[in-house]
Parts: C-alpha cells; structure tokens; sequence
C-alpha cells in the first residue's frame, strides 16, 4: 500500500518500515519528516474508528504526546485503514535505559544520578495525560521514548501509539467508557490482571502500578520488582499471578513461599531515599488501588532526589562499573570518540596550562656581578646626571657644556 488517502483529502506515500507495533506497521511519510503513518494490519472495528476519531479531535493536546493528527483511508475502499501522527526526531526507545550496556552504546549517561531524572521524566509524562483526563490503560516500555536534542542531552519522555488511550465521555446515554482493549502482563495492577484485557475499563490508579514498575527497572537496571530466585525442583507461577497476589519479594511483611529468594539488584536497595522506598512498598503491597502514589507524587519525590548530591559509590557493581566505563560521565561527544576523545580532551586541558608553566619555568635576572662585563651597566658616578631630553653618553662633553672662548 504505497499511496493513502485522508479524511481531509491529503495523500499520503508510505516510506521504508520503521517499526511494527502490536497492531499494525508504522512508516515514515516521503515529503514530510514531521509524521509517521501508522497502518492497522486488521481493519478496525467501527467503534475504534470512532475512538480514533476522538483522540483526533482531543483537546488541549499534550506535549510529547504522539495523539492522532487524523485517520487514514484506502483509496479504494474509502475505509479507515490507520492514522498520522507525530515524529519525534532523535528518540531513543526507554528500553535501552534498563542495563549499562544498551546505556553505553546508545550514548545515554551510565549513572544513578541520570536514571533517577529519567524516573523524573516518566512521571512527568504520565501526569501529563492524567491531567488532560487521558488513561493510557497499556502501561509499557514499548509506549515511551527518550527525547535528546541536539549535544545528545535527555530533554523528555514522549508517549507513542496513542491509539489504545482511555476515552471517558459523557452522553445522552451516561458515562461512556472506550477502553484500552490492551494490556501488557508485566506492567499490569493486581486489580486488571483477571479481566478479559479486551473491554476491561482501566484507571489512573492502575497507570500508577505501571509507573511504578517502569521506575523501578530503571532504577534497578532492569530486575522485575515481583521476580525471585528458586531452586529448579519449586515451581513459580506466572508473573500476572504473582502480580494478581501481590507477591512482592522485598516487602518485609510478604511471606513468601519456601524456596523463593529475592534477586540480587544493582545497585542494592539501600540507595533508596526513605521517602521512595515507602512508595514503592506501597505500590506493590496494598490492597486498595486507591492509596498507590499518583505522577505528581512521583515527580516531587524523584526531583527531592535529584537535589541531594550524587549517593556515595557504596556497592562493588558500582565500583566494577566505574573502572570499566571511565568515561561514562563524561560529555556526549567524549564518549562517543572514546579514547580519542579523552586525548583531546587531555590536549585542552595542557593547552590551557601550559602559558602558566611556561611562565613559572623562566630563568631568574642575572645579578651585577654575574653578568659578563660587556653587557654590565656603566656606571653614572664619574658622568653628570642624565637628562630625560638628551642622552649625554652620545654627545661629548665639550659639546653639551661648550666653554667661552678668549680672546687672544
């Protein structure tokens, strides 16, 4: 499908492939880098043409946001085969923020202090849907990406494909509901995993678990918060049930089965701020969705952290990581070059230095006595005064102090 039509009557020409999602294939549009297309590989259902019409029209539009610009047509059947919307220029998939290798090769700082604005980031992203009164239902690491701008700084966290975004309206007939229709085990609350995922109405609160297992494999380069160790002889359930009986292994009151043991993370839990690790035990253990912390509450409590000087390098993995990666708090054109850039960088600095030792290095003036007798000094005690006017040592006696003359 090569040409697609629009409701407004534009064209459109699919480019190369830049990913498939869960629901169909996302192209770039020849003629226009500001806008993706992305095609449906089923024919949507009526009411998600409708839904998709509605987030086209939402208002006041998020920033970052990747919402419908409009849905597209085939040319032939006039039926509404997907949709546009936003291209995000130089984005990095929130995936290869969860270990230090993806980290380093996409050129993304490798240290706490950057993980922790990255948590930042993402709650900023969510609040901003909630306060436009927007659920996103499929909480996932397939639905964000990392926004840097030009020198390679991490600016934002945008939200993509868009389209399985909760609607509430109110009608003539109450309050209509057009669901997510979507979910992703690992990210879903205890409350929606028994649901038929189809048609189950979501809330914030169930984009608040999420939230918090987004956070918590950033934190913790990528290590589930509900996943445990077990001897090959005990069998595990599943991870949605063990989400479903929240199960969560670091909880001092979750009695865990025998032979379940916690996972080792990197870096250790400690590194936590009281105030964070209180929030995610409330996450993952309370029965009432209801008392999870909101967006907001993430957002104030990543950005007390940020605050704080940098935590004190306490855990062996951090010093492992240090000496393997020097560079990895240095500038993004530095790590990019490598040890290259190192030795410019070194270059610079002695560029900087080096006047100054040059200055310090110079020999101290030779005295009188030192000084070879044909640069020492005349001395002025057999010569009258100099004049600032005339130089006496150029002109002879005679001719500046000319005596009268006799008359014989």
């Amino acid at each position: 499908m090569d040409v697609i039509g629009s409701v407004s009557g534009r064209l459109y020409r699919t480019g190369f492939l830049l990913a498939r999602a869960g629901e169909g294939a996302v192209y770039r549009v020849i003629g226009d880098a500001s806008i993706l297309l992305k095609i449906f590989d089923v024919r949507p259902s009526a009411r998600a043409v409708q839904k998709l019409e509605l987030l086209t029209g939402y208002l006041p539009k998020p920033e970052f946001v990747a919402l419908p610009l409009e849905t597209v047509l085939d040319v032939a059947t006039r039926a509404v085969v997907g949709f546009v919307q936003p291209f995000f220029r130089r984005t990095v998939p929130i995936t290869r923020a969860f270990d230090s290798t993806s980290r380093t090769r996409c050129g993304l700082p490798d240290q706490l202090g950057h993980q922790v604005k990255l948590c930042r980031l993402l709650s900023e992203a969510v609040a901003r849907l909630h306060t436009a009164n927007l659920v996103m239902g499929d909480v996932s690491d397939t639905n964000f990406l990392i926004c840097r701008n030009w020198l390679g700084r991490v600016t934002a966290v945008s939200v993509i494909d868009c389209n399985s975004l909760q609607i509430s309206l109110r009608t003539n007939r109450g309050h209509e509901i057009f669901a997510s229709g979507v979910a992703t085990e690992a990210y879903t609350a205890p409350e929606v995993q028994p649901t038929d995922w189809s048609i189950s109405p979501r809330t914030v609160f169930s984009d608040n678990f999420g939230l918090a297992v987004l956070c918590w494999l950033l934190l913790f380069n990528g290590s589930h918060p509900f996943a445990v160790a077990s001897p090959r002889n005990v069998d595990v359930p599943p991870l949605g049930e063990r989400i479903e009986r929240r199960l969560f292994p670091f909880a001092p009151a979750t009695p865990l089965p025998t032979g379940w043991t916690q996972l080792t993370l990197d870096p250790s839990l400690g590194v936590l701020p009281n105030d964070l690790r209180e929030m995610f035990f409330r996450t993952f253990s309370t029965d009432d969705p209801r008392d999870r912390p909101t967006a907001d509450e993430w957002v104030r409590a990543f950005r007390n952290w940020e605050s704080k000087p940098a935590p004190v390098l306490r855990d062996l993995g951090d010093w492992k990581r240090l000496l393997s990666n020097p560079l990895a708090n240095a500038p993004v054109p530095i790590r990019r070059w490598g040890g290259r850039g190192l030795l410019l960088m070194g270059i610079g600095i002695l560029a900087i230095l080096f006047p100054r030792f040059q200055d310090s290095s110079l020999p101290a003036p030779e005295s009188e006595e030192t000084r070879p007798a044909l640069f020492q000094k005349a001395s002025t005690t057999s010569k009258p005064a100099r004049s600032h006017y005339v130089d006496r040592d150029f002109f002879p006696d005679d001719f500046l102090n000319p005596q009268p003359r006799t008359k014989e």
